[in-house]
């Protein structure tokens, strides 16, 4: 599938979290719809959780098809290729083997499993210039799952090789290195400089993960771009395996960009390399309301490193400042992480005992 620079401008829409069924969320297609439709993008990522392998209703290979081909629908329907990468809940249900070969039974599926890689789905694709060169590159990494005990597995260092050596290729083929932009579902840890420590907790701050646990952290407003949102926890790996390292050796790389905490939707730059979040779009799992979104990615040949970016959110496509079903509320107000679980309860243990401290005080004024 020739990937090209169209008039001299490309276009790349970021989607992740869709995390549905069989039959997915009316809201979650009209959001993916409604984006498409604004922003015509030439190329879509999905950059995973697309199906909720946990489900029991997803254990039916049937039924992840299902979700798979409507998933595909709305990029078919519009003539969008699209590619991906899996996340954590996709492969805890269908062999992710067989879930990529069912996407790639849709025409307009870029992804493809490089051989020899660990993992399913790793992949680059370059985007060729107007001299028929790759003027941009796109870098598709499976970031696997659950490493037990609530932690994520590290990538496998034969995918940081992989790296190296296809970004080697593409500068042969090119005459230099090719810019490029990185897409993966769980972040990586360097993602954390983007915040600020705290010792204890501070009014607005979230406690770590992994190695970060043992403090609690906002977001710094003068490391991200205007407009992030902070709302959940980075759940990152104990380690990158170097990926991050690798991906600042040769200046090549513009921005890694990741899904998995559905309530972030910050980037910015460290050692120059833009890390960032897309928000979840899924409706049938916790997100952030009507902030629910895509991120766009707007590249011009003349300057491919000085690429635009933006979150395109539900309540901007649709003008609403909540969401529609008191079903999609409900499910907002999962937890998304133990913390998170554990400061829920304490505010409704709280709620339910001023209550009864009402209608107990009542009751004797009665």
């Amino acid at each position: 599938m020739g990937l090209a620079f169209k008039n001299g401008k490309f276009k790349i829409m970021q989607i992740t979290d869709i995390q549905d069924t069989a039959d997915l969320d009316g809201e979650t297609l009209r959001l993916i719809g409604a984006a498409l439709d604004r922003e015509r993008p030439d190329l879509v990522v999905l950059t995973g959780d697309q199906v909720k392998g946990y489900a029991r209703s997803m254990k039916s290979e049937e039924n992840v098809k299902r979700a798979i081909r409507q998933i595909a629908a709305p990029f078919e329907a519009r003539g969008v290729p699209f590619t991906l990468a899996f996340g954590n809940h996709d492969i805890e249900g269908a062999d992710a083997q067989r879930q990529l070969a069912w996407y790639m039974e849709s025409p307009l599926c870029a992804a493809f499993d490089s051989p020899g890689v660990s993992g399913c789905g790793n992949h680059n694709l370059a985007i060729s210039g107007e001299d028929g060169k790759p003027a941009l590159s796109i870098y598709m990494l499976d970031s696997h799952g659950s490493a037990g005990l609530g932690g994520y597995a590290p990538l496998a260092p034969d995918q940081i090789a992989w790296y190296r050596e296809t970004r080697g290729a593409l500068k042969e083929q090119a005459g230099d290195y090719v810019p490029s932009l990185l897409f993966q579902h769980i972040p990586v840890a360097a993602a954390y400089r983007l915040l600020t420590p705290h010792d204890k907790k501070v009014r607005g701050s979230i406690r770590g993960f992994a190695g970060f646990k043992n403090k609690h952290y906002t977001l710094d407003e003068s490391k991200v771009f205007p407009g992030g949102r902070h709302l959940e926890t980075l759940c990152v790996p104990e380690s990158d395996a170097g990926l991050f390292d690798a991906a600042c050796e040769k200046g090549e790389l513009l921005g890694m960009y990741f899904g998995h905490d559905h309530k972030n939707s910050f980037a910015g730059p460290v050692e120059g390399v833009d890390l960032g979040y897309c928000p979840g779009c899924g409706f049938a799992a916790y997100g952030d309301g009507v902030r629910r979104g895509v991120r766009v990615f707007e590249f011009a040949e003349i300057d491919v490193r000085s690429y635009k970016t933006w979150v395109l959110t539900y309540g901007e496509l649709f003008n609403r400042k909540r969401v529609r079903h008191l079903k999609h509320w409900l499910m907002d107000q999962t937890p998304s992480s133990v913390d998170d679980a554990v400061a829920k309860g304490i505010r409704l243990l709280i709620g339910l005992g001023v209550l009864v401290g009402i209608i107990t005080a009542l009751a004797v004024l009665l």
